[in-house]
């Protein structure tokens, strides 16, 4: 006869008819890793000028052993002010804010359609 092998659960172990224990998170985070081995895992990455200031922050993933920029690019002058965003898709540029030293808004260009290919 059949039975099953769930016999109580207590904390985060089951416990199976022979007292054996499986650790639930254990198995859940093992679970996810495998989930994400697949995905894109962005890595948000800062650079700083000498005196402290942030220079430029940006997203990459890694595709195949390479960096692919994927996310908001955004360098700033030693001053503090904000000298460029570039928004990336996969790589390619989608578009540019560019700025002033005192942080104000110059323009824009649009490098690629927002559309799917």
């Amino acid at each position: 006869m059949f039975r099953s092998g769930l016999v109580s659960i207590k904390g985060h172990a089951i416990r199976d008819e022979m007292g054996s224990s499986v650790n639930i998170g254990f198995l859940t985070a093992t679970g996810a890793i495998l989930l994400l081995a697949g995905c894109k895992l962005p890595e948000q990455r800062k650079e700083y000028y000498s005196s402290g200031v942030i220079k430029e922050r940006y997203w990459i993933y890694r595709d195949s052993g390479r960096e692919v920029m994927d996310g908001l690019y955004t360098g700033w002058f030693p001053n503090g002010e904000r000298e460029v965003e570039i928004l990336y898709r996969d790589g390619s540029e989608i578009t540019r804010n560019y700025y002033n030293e005192r942080g104000h808004f110059l323009g824009r260009s649009e490098l690629a359609s927002l559309r799917e290919p």
